[in-house]
């Protein structure tokens, strides 16, 4: 296999600036992974995508692009995403050797980001593209309100599908990782791999912003999840 991904989460601690990239170094060696260069992005729960297909267009560690996701046809180059109950996806087509990494929240899945990073890897030729969808928040974990309820079904009528009632008056369950999965398939991706693994419920193992929150922690830390061309 011309691509190599990985989801990790406690077992690779890096602060949310990115600033010290020691332990995240360690952590991509001891799976295997051989790279010139990390690429992230500042994530700002956008539809933007930032293709990096010449190795002019490497950022670097600070200032970086205000993005989602990363689409890239360069070897040894690992491009990576920080979740932390948002859902990372990676997509790659391994004949024409693209990949990227995508950081989809509901609000990221709702305006687009995972149709622009499709379309950008399109543009360079993608014609095959499979999907993987890591560990991230589950349905029965995810308890939103009425006027979130009301806001996915007002766009779409179909959207309640994606939704059970709470336990509480007025509250319901969302299923986020099937309502991206909705999304992908509606750009033509059949082959989609999903982890189901609940970072909520898995706190031995991955980070969690709603159980920090509801136990009222300071921070949550992140997950990152990684993916690379071979050389």
């Amino acid at each position: 296999m011309s691509v190599k991904f990985h989801f990790f989460g406690k077992d690779c601690i890096v602060d949310r600036a990115i600033a010290d990239r020691k332990d995240l170094k360690r952590a991509l060696r001891e799976k295997g992974f051989e790279f010139d260069a990390i690429q992230f992005v500042n994530q700002v729960h956008s539809d933007n995508v930032i293709t990096i297909d010449a190795h002019s267009k490497i950022h670097g560690d600070q200032n970086l692009p205000k993005a989602d996701a990363i689409v890239t046809t360069l070897k040894k180059v690992v491009i990576g995403v920080f979740t932390a109950d948002c859902a990372p996806i990676f997509l790659y087509d391994e004949e024409k050797k693209i990949v990227a990494v995508i950081h989809a929240g509901w609000k990221g899945a709702k305006n687009g980001v995972i149709k622009s990073t499709i379309a950008e890897m399109k543009k360079l030729g993608a014609n095959n593209i499979m999907a993987v969808i890591g560990p991230m928040i589950q349905q029965k974990s995810y308890e939103v309100s009425q006027e979130f309820f009301d806001d996915f079904t007002d766009e779409d009528e179909g959207n309640k599908i994606f939704f059970v009632d709470g336990n509480k008056a007025h509250k319901h369950m969302f299923d986020l990782p099937s309502y991206v999965e909705k999304k992908l398939r509606e750009e033509g991706i059949l082959e989609i791999k999903n982890s189901g693994i609940d970072t909520y419920e898995n706190e031995k193992e991955f980070f969690s912003y709603r159980r920090s929150t509801h136990r009222g922690e300071a921070d949550c830390g992140r997950n990152i999840s990684v993916i690379t061309l071979k050389k």
